[in-house]
């Protein structure tokens, strides 16, 4: 007696040499996510995105706190301001690290796990690594977040720069 186990991971879609496969295609078009779940996977990112940073500068500004007590001398304002470029640093590296650890392994954020959206490349397939890190990095650009204005299909520019694209999968 043969069955199908509902728990049991997925399985590769055989298929032609040189194609790739597209799952998430349904007669060839992507649902791209709507400019709501968007907006709503950037507020959900952010906020966790900075409770992570925030905790992450909290521990670097104990430690470093702590190792100049230690050496018996106040905070000075070379020290403040060193503190300061660690944090920032430190928080640019979180939000990129965030992004690149999630959406690589799991093809989505947390704010994409919420809204049932996820990550792939543009024929509906799973993102490559280098795709996941390029879109992670053009979200550093300045005012990226106003390139999902407009137009009836929201693809911003770390969408297109990377050449991946975000589809409702619910």
């Amino acid at each position: 007696m043969s069955y199908e186990n509902p728990y049991a991971a997925p399985v590769e879609i055989a298929q032609a040499p040189g194609m790739t496969a597209a799952p998430f295609a349904a007669a060839g078009e992507l649902r791209i996510a709507s400019q709501g779940k968007r907006f709503a996977n950037l507020i959900i990112d952010r906020i966790l995105t900075m409770v992570l940073a925030n905790g992450a500068g909290f521990v670097l500004g104990m430690i470093y706190g702590l190792s100049v007590v230690a050496n018996g001398r106040a905070l000075s304002p070379d020290d403040e301001f060193l503190l300061k470029m660690m944090g920032y640093a430190l928080g640019l590296t979180v939000a990129v690290g965030y992004y690149i650890l999630t959406e690589a392994v799991f093809q989505c954020s947390v704010g994409k796990l919420v809204t049932g959206t996820r990550v792939v490349n543009e024929s509906g397939g799973r993102a490559t690594f280098g795709q996941i890190i390029g879109r992670s990095f053009a979200r550093l650009i300045p005012f990226e977040a106003f390139s999902f204005l407009g137009g009836n299909k929201p693809v911003g520019w770390h969408d297109k720069l990377s050449g991946t694209r975000v589809i409702e999968v619910r």
